[in-house]
């Protein structure tokens, strides 16, 4: 069984390269399961986490465009296997695989793969992948991708356009070097000629780092889900522009300058229905490709939810008619048993305590049911309330200076008359302080699962104004950290784009890139129960329209023999 097992995975040609001792490690982890004429062994648009290969039978793919038309693509025999990006890369399914004839299937696992491509990495190294696979598995992750996001385009600014901004740097270090050899030619005071020239080409040189660095730093990213510029200026500032791809609307692409031409490179610019705010690439290579790359994902995303909603018809006309369609099998979900946590019961003055504290040190980001609240940065706070903090400081310092100067022998009135002076102080300025504390902590930017939500109040909640909009109308989330404290701090600013309710902006938030993708898994999940929902909408009247057809049909069959028979009466 095993050294079958070896023998066929070495006909795959993703393995045909590994050695004998780690195709034995992969065969360990290979099942065989056998499903039925009819039945379907994986889904469009589904997640795919595990590879097929046939042993016998025979299976046909079916692929739906995003215009719903449905065709046959391929039929796979023995020898055959399909879900190599499904194992590799964790990428949702680009067709549906039927059973025409019973077939035996082996099947490998994505979770166990992973482990074994860990535990060995000569597997992974021989592994014969396909070149877009092996070109999306080796692209960097960043750490605002989900867990089954894919990157399909990585790129950075063409690198014609960097020699064409190190041309100025360069022209300076070019007339630095001819004065410095005019200087030194001339035999007078060679060696300030080596001091002056050298403090000179400093500046063309840090001038042509920062060039470079800024170059490397910008990256625009196309994943299986949505579109994405980040930008970074060193020391200055960070940002990042994305859109889902269900909400892209139209892709311009321009090339301009003669330099663009020959070295082809050019800008695009991913529409939304967001009023402003549109995800541009800018001066990319072979900016055509990217566009068509663009297009092809959205192709996909679009083609997978409409095999889905099909998928879900069928399955709900099942339901109804009673017709049983074997499915392939799913893995037992883990579960985990349920945590048994100590509860502390507070007293009453504890609470009080708690209420105080939390209020003069509320939290930046708390999460309440399935709101979370965001507030203000820290930041936000220092430049209104610092004057009136300032003078309290200077009225506390003042009296205890005063009162420190009376604690000689004289008139025993004075420490009282200092410290009434002190509490008239303390009542003009602690309230000033209070109004200014309470507007920061009151100024809360909300995300359920339905809305966005801005809340403004003023202090002691004199008067609130509320801005909210449906995560259905988000275009576009767009993040920018501003300049060298808010790297420092990790604070910046986060734009929602929508569509016909403007902009919301979430200033001076903490984590602006953790804001950014948990907004952008809000819109994500919305999104998809929006889907779902109006799929069983549409399942549920075509079920209406069947079931009244099949009432006719069977009133017009039991209709038929009557007629016959008074036919032959008469």
């Amino acid at each position: 069984m095993p050294n079958d097992l070896v023998k066929q995975l070495k006909q795959i040609s993703l393995f045909a390269e590994l050695s004998r001792d780690d195709l034995k490690a992969v065969a360990k982890l290979v099942k065989r399961v056998q499903y039925p004429a009819g039945s379907v062994i994986c889904h469009q648009g589904q997640l795919g986490l595990t590879a097929y290969a046939v042993e016998s039978g025979e299976l046909r793919v079916l692929h739906i465009d995003p215009q719903g038309l449905e065709r046959e693509v391929a039929h796979l025999g023995p020898g055959a296997y399909f879900g190599e990006t499904s194992l590799m890369l964790g990428e949702p399914r680009d067709a549906t695989v039927a059973v025409i004839q019973d077939a035996t299937l082996l099947y490998l696992n994505k979770d166990e793969f992973d482990q074994l491509l860990h535990e060995r990495p000569s597997v992974l190294k021989a592994l014969q992948m396909r070149p877009d696979v092996a070109q999306k598995r080796r692209a960097k992750r960043f750490k605002w991708q989900d867990p089954d996001e894919v990157i399909v385009i990585r790129l950075r600014k063409h690198s014609a356009v960097l020699i064409r901004n190190l041309a100025l740097p360069a022209f300076m270090l070019l007339v630095d070097l001819g004065g410095f050899g005019y200087w030194y030619s001339t035999g007078s005071s060679p060696s300030w000629a080596w001091v002056a020239g050298t403090l000179l080409a400093l500046l063309p040189l840090l001038f042509a780092l920062y060039i470079t660095v800024d170059h490397y730093n910008d990256n625009y990213v196309v994943t299986n889900k949505r579109v994405v510029h980040e930008e970074r200026v060193p020391l200055v500032y960070e940002s990042r522009a994305e859109a889902p791809l269900r909400t892209v609307q139209d892709i311009q692409q321009s090339q301009e300058g003669l330099l663009a031409q020959l070295c082809d490179f050019g800008d695009l610019i991913v529409e939304t229905a967001g009023e402003r705010g549109h995800v541009v690439f800018r001066q990319i290579p072979n900016s055509a490709e990217t566009r068509d790359a663009i297009f092809e994902q959205i192709r996909r995303v679009q083609a997978g939810a409409r095999a889905e909603e099909r998928a879900a018809i069928r399955d709900a006309l099942c339901r109804q008619f009673g017709i049983a369609v074997p499915e392939a099998p799913s893995p037992a979900p883990e579960t985990s048993r349920p945590k048994h946590r100590l509860k502390l019961a507070l007293l009453s003055w504890s609470l009080a305590s708690l209420r105080l504290f939390r209020y003069f040190l509320p939290p930046l980001r708390y999460e309440q049911g399935d709101t979370i609240t965001w507030r203000k940065h820290w930041v936000a706070l220092i430049k209104p309330i610092w004057l009136p903090t300032t003078l309290i400081i200077i009225a506390t310092l003042i009296t205890g200076e005063l009162l420190y100067r009376e604690r000689s022998p004289g008139d025993g009135n004075s420490p009282a008359l200092i410290l009434i002076g002190y509490g008239v102080a303390l009542v003009l300025l602690f309230p000033w302080w209070l109004w200014i504390f309470d507007d920061w902590q009151n100024d809360v930017y909300q995300v359920t699962t339905t809305r966005i939500i801005d809340v403004e109040r003023l202090p002691f909640y004199l008067r609130e104004e509320r801005r909210e909009a449906s995560l259905g109308m988000i275009q576009n989330v767009s993040m920018e950290v501003p300049g060298f404290s808010g790297k420092l701090l990790n604070y910046g600013s986060v734009t929602i784009e929508t569509a016909g309710a403007g902009a919301f902006t979430f200033e001076h938030v903490k984590d602006p890139r953790r804001v950014q993708a948990e907004i952008f898994h809000r819109v994500e999940e919305f999104q998809r129960r929006q889907r779902q929902a109006e799929a069983e909408r549409r399942q549920a009247e075509l079920l209406d329209w069947f079931t009244a057809y099949d009432q006719v049909q069977h009133a017009a069959a039991s209709a038929t023999p009557l007629s016959s028979s008074h036919q032959q009466e008469a």
